[in-house]
């Protein structure tokens, strides 16, 4: 079934309104109330370093406007079009600018020549780092939710109707385009594309984890992380959202309504799967493998033999975001702004700081020995563990 640009956004729509009431993990179901946010042990203080109030932030919107690191600087896209660069180890504004009549829809993406944005005009901008001036636009066929992705040569944007598009990083000439076959029912957000030098490989709405080779967009391979399933759209939703974790030679990847899986990178080949529910991405640490729930358990497992090694549900239907390896902890947000640092060897929420009243639903990246988080309200700042 075939839906025009302003019909798959009334559907999106329905289904984000689920997901901001705390959404089932079988869509069918009724509300379920979020747990009260846990204080933790005490064991260790999440820090913070320093924050930055950035424009409106997401401004009211369901966006996933994650920022991302360059060097030493951190890069932050809001969503009434604001790009700013700030010293990410003091939190020291370098520049800003302001994309003229565009508002911003996906975070920030980078290589070391250039910054990238897309527009709720379904336009990709590439911008220089070193004072935010543009260097050349081009027009996509629709919105991108996802931060552009780069290795240097090409540049790929996945948009909202399950396709890939290619451009040259330096002239931003389109260089080919992959489409797939999309749902009729989805979740509002996309997958962010992981590309290296020889493939791209991403998830779509339709459960399918792909790998298309850079030269020319040609299919490698594909793996199903979902079936679609039931008498409804809302029953049968499998979206891939969280993005693919590239570690040593294996990707991982998770799907809603589907599974965990590690696939051998350049085969696609299963080397192991659990049964799971999520839209977020995997952490991958130490022979590990940490997930989010979409009904908001956490589960860690063993990377060698799949085995369960803990999962507690203390923050349970809380929205969490992707969790990030910092130390021996993980650092997962939360709807209500909560930023929690969690023991790896057995999920035991030692720490928390509140970050953002408005929320966290935007990934946090990794700098140094500390995470950078942007809230939805705008807040973007620096955190660090530190044991007491």
């Amino acid at each position: 079934m075939a839906l025009n640009r302003r019909s798959q956004t009334l559907l999106w729509l329905v289904v984000v309104m689920l997901l901001v009431s705390g959404c089932n993990s079988s869509p069918s179901d009724s509300f379920e109330r979020a747990a009260d946010a846990p204080e933790g042990s005490g064991e260790v203080q999440v820090r913070k370093i320093w924050s930055q109030r950035v424009a409106r932030g997401h401004d009211g919107q369901f966006l996933f406007l994650r920022p991302v690191v360059e060097g030493d600087r951190v890069f932050v896209a809001t969503a009434d079009g604001y790009i700013t660069a700030y010293n990410a180890r003091n939190g020291r504004r370098d520049w800003w600018v302001r994309v003229e009549d565009e508002r911003l829809l996906g975070g920030v993406g980078s290589d070391s020549e250039r910054l990238y944005v897309t527009t709720r005009s379904g336009k990709l901008i590439a911008l220089s780092p070193e004072d935010g001036e543009e260097l050349w636009r081009s027009a996509m066929p629709n919105e991108v939710l996802a931060p552009p992705q780069s290795n240097g040569q090409l540049v790929v944007v996945q948009t909202i109707d399950s396709g890939l598009i290619a451009f040259d990083s330096a002239t931003g000439n389109q260089r080919w385009q992959y489409d797939s076959n999309a749902p009729v029912l989805s979740y509002r957000g996309t997958a962010t594309p992981y590309i290296d030098a020889n493939l791209v490989v991403t998830g779509f709405d339709n459960g399918r984890v792909i790998a298309l080779d850079v030269v020319a967009g040609r299919e490698l391979w594909q793996y199903g992380v979902g079936s679609p399933s039931g008498r409804t759209e809302l029953e049968r939703l499998v979206d891939v959202d969280g993005s693919p974790v590239v570690h040593n030679s294996e990707v991982y990847v998770t799907g809603y309504q589907g599974r965990v899986a590690a696939l051998d990178l350049m085969s696609g080949a299963e080397q192991w799967s659990r049964p799971l529910s999520s839209l977020q991405s995997p952490a991958v640490h130490n022979g590990r493998v940490y997930t989010t729930t979409s009904d908001g358990q956490m589960i860690g497992f063993s990377r060698t033999d799949r085995t369960e090694l803990w999962r507690h549900n203390h923050l349970e239907w809380r929205r969490l975001t992707s969790p990030v390896i910092l130390g021996d902890h993980l650092l997962v947000g939360d709807f209500e702004g909560y930023l929690y640092a969690i023991n790896q060897a057995d999920g035991r929420i030692e720490g928390r700081a509140l970050v953002d009243e408005k929320g966290l639903r935007s990934d946090m990246v990794r700098y140094r020995d500390r995470v950078i988080l942007f809230g939805n309200g705008g807040q973007l700042a620096s955190y660090r563990i530190v044991e007491n």
